[in-house]
């Protein structure tokens, strides 16, 4: 049987769109490494062009092309032969290859606009989070504003079939996501939000107008408003000098601790305004220590802004699992060490991808599982 003129022509455009959609999200993806570098490091993500962060000279047109130029320089800079890492084509892979997973699944449709663009937010997000520890607010709140925004235009996103329920369920679902992970983040500081840090070497400390800087000798020291490193009531630094000052007094042998409000040394107190310069070393000293970012409470309520309150609790259940598994794994293998932080980001990015492509699926073969 010899398929008809129309059936071929249809096939041939489908595949041609296909290439398309894999070519323009690999494209994306060369634009979405430059914002995974730059971003976290405070510099603009349009000038100058890109260039070698390491050499620094402007890459040539056939230098930046998605995925064939990394393959044709053998992942190294045409100039200064610095080795390029393989996120760059990592990054782009994974956008082309899911921008093509959403046309195949969703073809021409609203749904798939939405979706790329949330996927490319969260591939940022994602990667931002493995070297740096941290979720940029521009895919974070920008991602919640952006859910909000999307699920009026498309209130079957959330299906709904009026804008006002659309908008009703996008809040729930950010509140949701919000407020579930920050109770968890709650419970996790309460019980393991403080740390002990031995340091062979010693690590010198600096108060003064209620700014901090810690050095420990090992990466250059940075200056922090206090305020920023102790975001609660609860929060302390605390260790015993074994040398340093305050004003004119000795500090060997006293307690020192810092909270949010003040500043006790042995006996003696001050408010972190009045107090006066202090300069110490210790060689253990109390930090906090956060179970979880806000960044990842910021990024859950993304996800319940686009896709409602069933997503927040379906990517809850499964990025926790899926980060025990790997940190787990990681720890067996010796590629970490117990105790040492993990960023959940990722775990949750990849979670929301699942709920895109399978999570309706899965909630509903988990709802009608047959339980013995």
């Amino acid at each position: 049987m010899v398929d008809s003129p129309a059936v071929t022509a249809t096939e041939s455009a489908f595949v041609f769109w296909s290439f398309v959609v894999f070519v323009f999200g690999a494209v994306v993806g060369s634009f979405l490494n430059v914002c995974i570098h730059r971003m976290p490091r405070d510099l603009s993500i349009v000038r100058p062009g890109s260039h070698c962060p390491h050499c620094g000279k402007p890459l040539r047109w056939y230098h930046n092309i998605p995925l064939l130029s990394w393959l044709a320089l053998r992942a190294r800079c045409a100039f200064c032969g610095t080795a390029i890492s393989p996120t760059y084509f990592i990054v782009e892979l994974l956008n082309a290859g899911l921008w093509l997973a959403l046309w195949l699944k969703f073809g021409p449709s609203p749904e798939l606009a939405v979706y790329a663009l949330l996927i490319s937010l969260f591939l940022v997000g994602m990667f931002v989070d493995l070297e740096h520890y941290i979720l940029p607010d521009e895919v974070t709140i920008g991602g919640t504003v952006v859910g909000v925004a999307f699920c009026v235009a498309l209130p079957q996103m959330q299906g709904a079939s009026d804008w006002t329920t659309g908008l009703l369920r996008s809040v729930i679902g950010l509140l949701t996501g919000g407020g579930v992970l920050y109770l968890v983040r709650w419970f996790g500081n309460l019980m393991f939000g403080r740390k002990v840090h031995a340091f062979e070497k010693g690590v010198s400390l600096v108060l003064d107008k209620a700014r901090l800087q810690l050095d420990d000798h090992e990466e250059k020291p940075e200056e922090e408003a206090v305020k920023d490193v102790l975001t609660s009531k609860r929060d302390r630094i605390q260790f015993q000098a074994t040398s340093g000052r305050i004003g004119e007094q000795n500090l060997a042998g006293l307690l020192v601790r810092i909270t949010k409000e003040d500043l006790t040394v042995g006996g003696q107190r001050w408010t972190l305004n009045e107090a006066p310069r202090l300069e110490a070393v210790a060689h253990e000293i109390e930090l906090p220590r956060d179970a979880m970012g806000l960044g990842d409470v910021k990024l859950m309520m993304a996800i319940g802004a686009f896709f409602g309150w069933t997503a927040v609790l379906f990517s809850l259940v499964l990025s926790s699992l899926l980060g025990s598994v790997v940190g787990l794994l990681l720890i067996a293998f010796r590629a970490h060490q117990w105790g040492r932080p993990i960023p959940y980001g990722p775990y949750i990015v990849v979670a929301s991808f699942l709920w895109i492509f399978f999570g309706t699926d899965l909630t509903q073969w988990c709802l009608n599982f047959p339980i013995h």
